[in-house]
């Protein structure tokens, strides 16, 4: 379905293709002809018989009508259209895509009256050739992107920059950094980290019987998760990962419990004896709805001696945490967009209609009917989904499925810890064999 493929994949999508370019060095004067009083080039030199019957070539324009031949193979012709109509099929669905985002975001910005200038992209791209770029010019980033990513100037202006300046202008007056996000980012930056052995299992009542096994037998951990669990990326450590876990990281529906039960412990319990320590081992806890995770605490980094209040810091943390809302909020605006747009895709023969997501349906018959009096014969409306297990007690940290999130990790994580927590997502997300 489109509405999914557009909203996944093709955020960042979007146009200004940039229509002149500088031209510098010898190439761009030859290109550009001898300037004022500046004497022309001497002619080429006539073949010699060494290279007389070498094949010569010569700069021709690219053919535009779609009838015109593109290219002559021993006299058979190769047209434009038929190289179109190849290109099409072969890589049309995701150009399209690309095309029907970028022109949502268009319109979203003609409504709101805004707009995206050549000299705000072209900022844009000397900030990131700075940060992400490691301080490299932006001349020098953007033949790297070409030479690496095969992906050109002119797409990373029209796919990349100006999709996510246009966001950031429609999504800014959404965010709100409070309080608990500044306390959430403090915690994350400077507060504890946990290390960690994961086995991760696909099914809740795997996870329950693991659990139910360790119970009798902590010290079964490691080689557990090398013959049980389905993270590859861990297996063949014991489970162990990469990076530890800091607190509130994403996705928060894991570290919120591993938290929960492994560092801070039951806040109405006194007893100092029953305070989590080392080589506890967590309840099942869900991370999708194909996942589950026993948790083994390894050690616990302290937190660092910082001042919440120190203005540079919370200066800091204010940063981080207004670009992660604004990536949660650009997310919202795309999403809204897309869904209040009527798209007919005719190449992939899908129709998605406006606001679908509130037509209220149910069964008459065999039938669905909508809000608008209209039915579709042979579809059956479904029941809100079980929870499996649910009527029976479960071991700590099990509960109803939980949904993730699909957009940018939410509020309490700041870039900083996204770096630290990123192990712990790939690894936890990673395909099963």
């Amino acid at each position: 379905m489109i509405a999914k493929d557009c909203g996944r994949g093709t955020i960042l999508t979007l146009a200004l293709l940039t229509s002149f370019g500088a031209l510098t060095g010898e190439a761009g004067a030859q290109l550009l002809g001898p300037k004022n009083g500046a004497k022309p080039a001497p002619a080429a030199a006539a073949p010699t018989s060494d290279n007389a019957n070498a094949p010569q070539f010569k700069v021709v324009e690219v053919p535009v009508n779609p009838t015109d031949p593109i290219a002559v193979v021993n006299q058979e012709i190769i047209t434009r259209q038929q190289l179109a109509d190849e290109c099409v099929a072969r890589e049309g669905k995701k150009v399209l895509e690309a095309m029907i985002a970028r022109r949502l975001i268009e319109q979203a910005i003609k409504e709101r009256k805004l707009d995206v200038t050549a000299a705000e992209i072209d900022a844009e791209i000397e900030r990131i050739a700075d940060q992400v770029g490691g301080g490299v010019s932006r001349e020098h980033w953007l033949r790297m992107l070409d030479k690496e990513k095969g992906i050109s100037p002119a797409q990373y202006a029209r796919d990349i920059i100006y999709p996510s300046i246009a966001l950031r202008k429609l999504a800014s007056s959404r965010v709100q950094v409070t309080p608990q996000d500044m306390q959430d980012a403090f915690e994350a930056n400077f507060g504890e980290r946990l290390h960690c052995r994961i086995i991760m299992v696909e099914k809740q009542r795997t996870a329950i019987e693991l659990w139910e096994e360790l119970r009798k037998n902590p010290a079964a951990f490691e080689s557990l998760a090398k013959t049980r669990s389905t993270d590859t990326a861990t297996r063949a450590l014991g489970g162990m990962l990469p990076e530890p876990i800091a607190r509130h990281a994403f996705p928060r529906n894991v570290s919120d419990p591993a938290y929960q039960q492994l560092v801070d412990g039951d806040p109405k319990d006194t007893d100092p004896n029953h305070k989590p320590k080392d080589g506890d081992i967590s309840g099942p806890i869900q991370v999708n709805e194909n996942a589950w995770v026993l948790i083994k605490r390894e050690k616990l980094d302290p937190a660092k001696g910082q001042d919440p209040k120190n203005p540079q810091i919370r200066n800091m943390l204010y940063g981080q945490m207004f670009d992660v809302k604004l990536k949660d909020a650009m997310n919202e605006v795309f999403n809204e967009a897309l869904k209040a747009s009527r798209i007919e895709n005719r190449l992939t023969g899908s129709l998605k209609l406006a606001n679908e997501d509130k037509m209220v349906e149910s069964q008459v018959d065999g039938q669905v009917k909508t809000t608008g009096g209209s039915t579709v014969p042979g579809r059956a409306s479904t029941g809100p989904e079980s929870t499996p297990g649910a009527s029976q007690p479960l071991p700590p940290g099990t509960g109803a499925p939980i949904r993730p999130r699909a957009a940018t990790p939410p509020a309490g994580v700041p870039s900083d810890a996204v770096q630290a927590a990123e192990a712990t997502r790939k690894s936890l997300e990673a395909p099963k064999k």
